[in-house]
């Protein structure tokens, strides 16, 4: 018993190749859109029987039942007839959706954005709308040095990087809206809001800079994190790096530091290096 067991994966095995896999990988995500489908229409509890149908018709054949089976596969062949017509909207919606638009070009175009730019464009987007509507905002994003003490003198959230949840956190009168917001460059998480940063202790610094800027710099003093500021006063967008303020920057070039930010030491020098590779340099 073994043995054949044994015998029938190697055979497997051994007929395994790089089209099997390409194979496997096309059919899984056919499969995975055509259950998005069913998922959001009339039809899942019509498919639901066909697969109840389907089922009893392979049991039945297995132990012998001839007549049974014979029932059940035209049952399920006219069930699938009727699918067709009752459903046939829907079908043509997907059909129509499948000429136009490519799921799948579509699925592997997205790829292309990795991650990090999906993080890049929220805490982008969040920042450029705080500065439009001149809400006060400190967001604090967490690199090489991990700051758990920060992270545990706020609220705990450990949500996802997203630009409405970032806008409702500082939405004036919110109850976390004092404070910074922490986020996980490796985790890719909101990670805390309300969090109390420490005030540089840097006497070399303007008086006019406020509690908010003077937080940001004392954030960066002490660690590798960049903090991003926006003035509920005057609208302007500031960051801080090292101990050093940056203030009154336009949106492309926050967007350029969070970019930087955001994309690990290992993973720039990689990309460089791919991008150099294909350039002949």
């Amino acid at each position: 018993m073994l043995e054949s067991i044994h015998s029938y994966l190697a055979s497997i095995l051994n007929s395994f190749s790089i089209v099997s896999f390409i194979d496997i990988v096309i059919t899984s995500i056919l499969i995975y859109h055509i259950i998005s489908w069913i998922k959001g229409t009339q039809a899942r509890q019509a498919v639901r029987g066909i697969v109840i149908l389907l089922g009893a018709a392979l049991a039945s054949s297995l132990v012998g039942m001839v007549m049974l089976n014979y029932i059940l596969t035209s049952l399920m062949t006219v069930g699938l007839v009727a699918v067709v017509v009752i459903f046939q909207p829907e079908l043509r919606g997907v059909l129509n959706k499948l000429g136009s638009t490519m799921p799948l070009i579509a699925a592997i175009k997205d790829e292309k954005k990795t991650q990090y730019e999906k993080a890049v464009d929220e805490v982008s987007d969040a920042l450029s709308e705080l500065s439009t509507n001149s809400t006060g905002a400190l967001i604090v994003i967490e690199r090489d040095t991990k700051v758990g003490d920060i992270i545990e003198s706020g609220v705990i959230l450990d949500a996802r990087i997203n630009k409405n949840i970032l806008l409702n956190l500082f939405y004036p009168g919110a109850p976390l809206h004092d404070e910074a917001v922490v986020i996980s460059r490796d985790e890719l998480r909101i990670k805390a809001a309300a969090c109390v940063l420490p005030l540089t202790q840097n006497k070399n610094i303007s008086v006019d800079i406020g509690t908010r800027h003077r937080a940001a710099i004392g954030m960066s003093e002490n660690s590798d994190c960049v903090v991003f500021v926006a003035s509920e006063e005057t609208g302007t967008l500031s960051y801080a790096i090292d101990g050093r303020l940056s203030r009154f920057v336009d949106a492309m070039m926050i967007n350029n530091v969070l970019q930087e930010t955001f994309v690990p030491k290992d993973k720039k020098s990689r990309f460089m290096g791919i991008a150099k590779w294909l350039s002949g340099d």
